[in-house]
């Protein structure tokens, strides 16, 4: 008989956290899942440690596999997954054991959802923040996904630029195997703003859905080995293979005719200028860089700034006009007032 829920870590040399990842899923109050750990090529002692784990409960099933990165990873679970539900956990992360019970009371067992959404919690040096989902706690139709959550889901206008009424992340989601099966990530070279490559495609292709309002994951910040924590030099080259893969999966659908697929382009190219003051880069390297990155990209082409907020068409003008220093020095103040 296939389990329910089909609890899939990526792993990625992550020993300092990943017993407590472990540990969070098998002392699950709900018992009918497979736990899939997918170690990516980790050169510590996670391949070991994994392992181990698998000899002491047989629903664990441990795969070993080179270096691919987090989406190689993911889909490399989700295809060894039995399990009518995926339910996404990062290595260094974990979660209250009761999740996979409430979920099944609140949501599989009344509903039958293609995807469940719920909060998390934060996890900053000495204190914790929620992250929520901004929809009201339903189960909801195809014709509710489509008059009250595709057009805001991703940007809300009456919200922070671009924040939209529902979480971008893959793990305060899950999802029917088969819906993921067809809206997995096809492009493993995306290192850097995965989720968004299938998230959305997966809630736009949903028939149902079904959010609670409750915290049901720990997303572990203090981990400063991982890339949310990193400089990272190819922003802009993965945010081109991002656009493009969106326009091939979503270019004709609503997301992409309104305005939803452009502003989250457009907020991760600000956040590609933003990283450079952000991890004290001198301006000069920054504004080479940046310069080198987008004569080699063609992924402003893919900006339309008509219908974006004042202050973040600057933002995009100044860069087209190759003003990159005044770009850049106003994200370094922009970021030293935030602090403030």
């Amino acid at each position: 008989m296939a389990p329910v829920f089909s609890v899939i870590v990526p792993i990625g040399n992550v020993e300092k956290y990943i017993n407590r990842c472990i540990e969070s899923v098998l002392t699950q109050t709900f018992e009918n899942f497979e736990l899939i750990l997918v170690d990516d090529g980790s050169t510590d002692n996670c391949h070991l440690i994994c392992d181990d784990y698998a000899n002491t409960d047989k629903r664990i099933k441990v795969i070993h596999k080179e270096n691919g990165g987090l989406v190689s990873a993911r889909n490399t679970g989700v295809k060894a997954a039995k399990g009518e539900y995926i339910c996404y956990v990062d290595g260094d992360d974990w979660v209250p054991n009761d999740i996979l019970e409430y979920v099944y009371n609140n949501a599989v067992k009344i509903y039958n959802p293609d995807i469940i959404g719920y909060n998390a919690v934060r996890i900053l040096s000495g204190r914790t923040e929620p992250i929520r989902n901004y929809v009201k706690e339903k189960f909801y139709s195809k014709e509710e996904l489509e008059s009250d959550i595709y057009n805001k889901m991703i940007y809300d206008p009456e919200r922070p630029f671009c924040t939209g009424t529902v979480f971008p992340a893959a793990w305060n989601k899950i999802y029917k195997r088969e819906l993921l099966l067809k809206t997995y990530c096809r492009d493993e070279r995306i290192t850097i703003g995965e989720d968004h490559a299938f998230i959305w495609e997966a809630l736009y292709n949903a028939d149902t859905a079904c959010f609670l309002d409750k915290e049901l994951y720990y997303y572990n910040c203090l981990n400063y080995a991982s890339m949310t924590n990193k400089y990272t030099s190819n922003w802009f080259r993965n945010l081109e293979l991002i656009a493009l893969y969106l326009e091939e999966r979503l270019g004709k659908t609503s997301l992409y005719k309104g305005n939803q697929i452009n502003a989250l382009i457009t907020s991760l190219f600000i956040t590609g200028v933003f990283n450079e003051p952000r991890y004290s880069r001198k301006l000069c390297e920054s504004v080479k860089h940046v310069k080198k990155e987008l004569a080699e990209t063609d992924i402003l082409s893919k900006i339309n700034i008509h219908e974006l907020p004042f202050v973040v068409q600057m933002y995009i003008r100044l860069i087209k006009w190759h003003l990159y220093p005044i770009a850049l020095e106003s994200a370094k103040i922009n970021l030293k007032l935030r602090k403030n």
